[in-house]
């Protein structure tokens, strides 16, 4: 019997994704299958269309993206946290829970550490792990396009948290794309005086809204660094500087905002293979903290899923820009060229 067909956008490496019709995927006994009715856009998303992605290998084939929310279409016969209909979001990854940087609590370098993805398409099968530990209800009063924020909300509280902010820190970050606002909500609500750069007027307002008390608008000829500094006491600097852009020259541009004594959260993922320098007398004199922090654990899951759960996150801040899979290419390019924050992908009524 000829099996079933979907539609899914196929990425076959950079620059190229393709819509094509593939076999729907078979329920396991363990998973369930989930009907796509949203994906959104994320930085992530961007980097991989644009140069690829340290995960991938190059010439594979494989379904695009990785956030997704949608309503339960198939159950396996050995699943009962689950109905069909349930509304739901799966989040990307699940540690193993048992290797030892699980047990070190350090569960987003997990030695076994899987990847979901595959979420741009009308059907996707979720592994029995992922049900398990990775799938959570969305409450019928929580719009369902809003879930998929669950995945980046998940590492911007993971960073929030890593950074180490105290009440009445001065902060910057620098970015304000989804996983910048995601972090400024929760460095804002830790009591943190937030500074944001960027180069969008329109995404500066958001994170105006998202907590940041401060916005610096980056154009040619600012000196950054300074009107950093210029917004602290004394000029001494931030107390936490942060990094959620992905570029080395902005990492580079990070470290010297802070005080003596700070802290540097290098976060945005940079192109494989790129370096950075650093003036040696100033990390060592300056007595400073360099952190590079990587995706998120399942208690900051966990934490994310309860921000989206209480509304922290609206949708008007989130959503800016709706598509179909048809023309989800063209919600990356705009993605690319900073229209809208997150694009938000319409599969399925």
């Amino acid at each position: 019997m000829q099996p079933k067909m979907m539609k899914a956008a196929m990425y076959y490496g950079i620059g190229d994704i393709r819509i094509e019709e593939i076999p729907m995927p078979e329920c396991p006994d363990d998973g369930l299958i989930m009907k796509v009715h949203y994906v959104t856009t994320c930085g992530t998303d961007v980097k991989t269309y644009k140069r690829g992605h340290v995960l991938h290998k190059p010439g594979e084939k494989r379904v695009f993206g990785h956030e997704g929310a949608g309503t339960v279409y198939q159950v396996g016969k050995n699943v009962t946290k689950f109905k069909v209909g349930d509304r739901i979001v799966v989040h990307d990854s699940a540690p193993c829970g048992n290797c030892y940087w699980c047990k070190r609590d350090q569960a987003n370098v997990c030695e076994n550490l899987q990847f979901f993805g595959g979420t741009w398409t009308e059907y996707l099968a979720v592994p029995a792990l992922f049900v398990e530990k990775s799938t959570f209800i969305v409450p019928d009063d929580v719009p369902l396009e809003v879930a998929p924020a669950v995945e980046p909300m998940a590492s911007a509280t993971f960073c929030a948290d890593l950074a180490g902010v105290r009440l009445g820190d001065y902060v910057v970050v620098n970015g304000a794309g989804p996983l910048g606002l995601g972090i400024i909500a929760c460095i804002s609500r830790l009591g943190g005086r937030v500074i944001s750069c960027d180069k969008s007027a329109q995404r500066l307002e958001l994170a105006k809204k998202m907590g940041a008390e401060w916005t610096i608008q980056i154009t040619d000829g600012i000196d950054q660094v300074k009107a950093v500094r210029d917004l602290t006491p004394n000029g001494r600097g931030c107390d936490v500087a942060i990094e959620a852009v992905g570029l080395p020259e902005v990492w580079e541009l990070t470290i010297p905002m802070v005080r003596k004594g700070g802290i540097i959260v290098l976060f945005g993922g940079c192109k494989a293979g790129t370096k950075i320098s650093i003036d040696t007398a100033l990390l060592h004199y300056h007595h400073l903290t360099i952190k590079g922090i990587f995706h998120t654990t399942p208690r900051h899951v966990e934490m994310s899923y309860d921000f989206i759960r209480r509304g922290v996150l609206s949708r008007d801040v989130l959503i800016t820009g709706e598509y179909t899979l048809d023309n989800c290419v063209q919600a990356l390019e705009d993605h690319y060229n900073q229209v809208g924050i997150k694009n938000l992908i319409k599969i399925a009524e």
